[in-house]
């Protein structure tokens, strides 16, 4: 009795010291204040800072720059203050002589971050350029500036705006508005060596001559077309017309390869068309009208916001957090627009992000860091780069990517997604993405998850990719979740000669899992009208693919296997060291990964899962599953789907019979033994309302109904608009 009694007054005293102690938190919260700084395009960097516009006397007012806010706020924490901080920013045009930085000093807390915010219904807009206003005539419609004092020395610019809009550097061929895909390019027409990264021929009669040739670029699109690369002239050899490039490309070039010159003043023969000439600082433009000289703008800055940890003694990291950028319009750089590395839950929300060289966000390690809310387009790489966590012990970084409005991306760099994931335990969610060179989605390492996006149209621009593409010659990278996505219409584009039409779309995919990748769960997804195939599965192990609805998947097969053969040169190359990093990571978190126990083993495309989904294709030509190679029928579990083909023969051409035997032949191997063919009942599948009504057959074998309400961007007072304008 007397122990029942202890132990009943420890569990008092715990309990009461647990209610004093979130007591005492919560109202050391509650005692926190807020200071509030201004920050106006009228204001004064010798004021207070304190009000929002300036008093009548005309001696006090809002601060004049983001920078003296931050100062201010720096010298108060100095001085031991414990406040809360949020700098409001009155609307105008802040054009910034230097990247906004904020560092360790600058963090605020859980209970009061620090807080720079657009002043509300107000629309500040962070700039990274400078107006060009001292045009003079040069010739026929070009007009010249000198930047000298206006530009950074260090770096030639490489953007020109007018009225907001990006200018196309001088180029040959000239810019196609009628087809900016396809259109202006000429085409690889010969090698100069098997092989070559560097060389190439070009058609006969070639007769264009340039002053300064090696000021010249060419843009490429090397090998198979995944991507371009932008690389310098070397040297032009007219009698043999061999172009040399002063850097190889990623990829051999190939016959066919697609490209242009581009960055010379000879070529500078079209309305919209700029150049600058790095060594007398000169810019020549040919403005499409006279309003177009209205706002003519440079990049001065790299980036315009970053928020960076510190290092010391190269030893120490000193870690920002809790800050919180909300609001802006930013615009206008060389690099990526916002960078946040190594901090902590840094918010970035709400803002729109356009003109940037580079990232619209880079958020790179650090923990708990969020892009919410942003709208972003117009940049030259990636929409958001979302990367973090550690990839030997695991340990997830849990930053985030949500409710993103992201299109219009890649402008220079053609490999380019909306949102690139990597890392460790990142999470992607309720993002709107369309209009992207390449994939929407980039995924590469473990523990992501992916859910509620909306994406579509993308893979604009190349071929041999997916609406979300997953990284992986790599065993290793297991864990990531793929689920309650709309992924449609995945786009691509192949052309490779002048006289060929374009085609698209073309060889591309749904959800493609590449080389290896393993370990995945795709779950609750609906994939529609994707060119090549709905769902991929590229030589990997253990993934399981459920609950999923395929409509109109590709004439390869609505659901993909294709296997990389051991004796296959690039099997030879990546294997070995596949197999020896299971050794090195040692990972015990997935059981799987112990099945491998040697290379043979691990080459076999086997343990793969399709149950549960529900496949809708009506094409006559149209292949139920396609299978490359090989695959461990054994071991593959393909059961209790709905399948609808109109009636049509369902082909599985692997099985090597008939077309008309080939799905008993595929049963008779132990598969879809429980499947059943029949119409799924769509609510409207003409209006693409996938909803299920009550009576559908995928119901009674346990499909679960997917949640199509909360796909896609939601309304949030964190959103940049809503509702949100395509």
């Amino acid at each position: 009795m007397k122990r029942i009694l202890l132990i009943i007054c420890i569990s008092l005293i715990i309990t009461l010291f647990n209610v004093s102690s979130a007591l005492l938190q919560e109202l050391k919260q509650s005692t926190i204040s807020t200071r509030t700084f201004y920050v106006a395009t009228n204001g004064n960097d010798q004021w207070t800072g304190a009000l929002p516009a300036h008093d009548a006397s005309g001696a006090n007012g809002p601060f004049a720059t983001l920078q003296r806010a931050r100062n201010a706020i720096r010298e108060l924490k100095q001085n031991g203050s414990k406040d809360a901080f949020t700098v409001l920013v009155r609307g105008g045009i802040y054009e910034l002589n230097e990247t906004f930085v904020l560092g360790p000093e600058d963090s605020g807390t859980e209970s009061g971050p620090v807080v720079f915010r657009a002043f509300p219904s107000e629309h500040p807009i962070l700039s990274g350029t400078r107006k060009i206003n001292n045009f003079k005539p040069y010739k026929g419609q070009i007009l010249k500036a000198d930047l000298t004092g206006i530009i950074n020395e260090s770096y030639p610019i490489r953007q020109l705006f007018s009225n907001g809009k990006r200018q196309v550097l001088a180029r040959y061929p000239n810019w196609d508005p009628v087809d900016p895909v396809g259109g202006g390019f000429l085409y690889v027409n010969g090698l100069a060596k098997e092989g070559s990264k560097r060389e190439f021929r070009h058609l006969d009669g070639f007769g264009h001559e340039w002053s300064n040739p090696r000021d010249a670029e060419v843009v490429i699109y090397p090998g198979d077309q995944y991507h371009n690369n932008i690389r310098t002239v070397q040297g032009i050899d007219r009698i043999t017309r061999t172009i040399s490039l002063s850097k190889e490309t990623d990829y051999e070039i190939k016959p066919g390869n697609r490209y242009f010159f581009q960055n010379l003043i000879e070529e500078l023969d079209s309305p919209g068309e700029w150049y600058f000439d790095r060594r007398d600082k000169a810019l020549y433009f040919w403005p499409v009208d006279k309003a177009a000289l209205r706002s003519v703008s440079v990049p001065v800055l790299q980036s315009i916001i970053e928020i960076k940890e510190k290092n010391y003694y190269n030893k120490y990291k000193a870690v920002p957090a809790h800050i919180r950028i909300e609001g802006f319009t930013i615009e206008g750089c060389e690099g990526s627009a916002v960078i946040v590395k190594g901090a902590t839950r840094a918010v970035i929300a709400g803002n729109t992000i356009y003109n940037a060289g580079g990232n619209g966000i880079e958020i790179k390690d650090g923990f708990n860091n969020v892009a919410v809310g942003n709208d972003i387009h117009d940049v030259g790489k990636e929409g958001i780069i979302l990367s973090g966590g550690n990839g030997r012990t695991l340990i997830a970084a849990n930053n985030r990517a949500e409710n993103n409005y992201i299109h219009h991306v890649g402008v220079f760099f053609k490999g380019s997604s909306g949102i690139f994931c990597y890392g460790v335990g990142n999470v992607v969610s309720h993002n709107l993405i369309h209009a992207t060179p390449r994939m929407g989605i980039y995924l590469d390492g473990n523990d992501h998850l992916i859910e509620y996006n909306h994406v579509h149209h993308v893979n604009q621009e190349t071929q041999d990719s997916g609406i979300i593409y997953c990284s992986g010659v790599d065993w290793t990278k297991r864990g990531n979740v793929i689920r309650f996505n709309y992924f449609h219409d995945s786009g691509g584009y192949w052309r490779n000669s002048a006289t060929s039409a374009g085609k698209t779309p073309h060889n591309t995919f749904g959800i493609y899992l590449d080389d290896w990748l393993s370990g995945t769960k795709v779950y609750g997804n609906i994939v529609v009208n994707t060119a090549s195939g709905g769902i991929f599965i590229h030589s990997g192990r253990d993934n399981v693919v459920e609950n999923n609805m395929i409509i109109e998947g590709g004439y390869l097969g609505q659901m993909l296997y294709s296997a990389w053969l051991p004796n296959e040169p690039i099997s030879e190359k990546m294997l070995p060291a596949m197999f020896s990093k299971i050794k090195e990571m040692g990972y015990k978190k997935y059981p799987q990964i112990s099945t491998i126990t040697d290379i043979a083993t691990g080459a076999k495309m086997s343990g793969n899962s399709f149950v549960r989904n529900i496949v809708y294709y009506v094409g006559r030509s149209g292949i139920l599953y396609g299978i490359n190679k090989d695959i461990d029928l054994a071991t593959t579990v393909s059961d209790y789907n709905i399948i609808y083909h109109a009636g049509l023969p369902l082909l599985v051409p692997f099985m090597k019979v008939p077309p008309d035997l080939q799905w008993n032949k595929w049963k008779e191997n132990g598969l879809d033994r429980n499947s059943v063919m029949a119409d799924p009942l769509f609510v409207d599948i003409a209006k693409g309302d996938y909803s299920l009504l009550p009576n559908s057959p995928a119901l009674k074998i346990g499909f679960k109904p997917i949640p199509i309400d909360k796909i896609g961007p939601y309304n949030d007072p964190l959103r940049a608009s809503w509702p949100i304008k395509k």
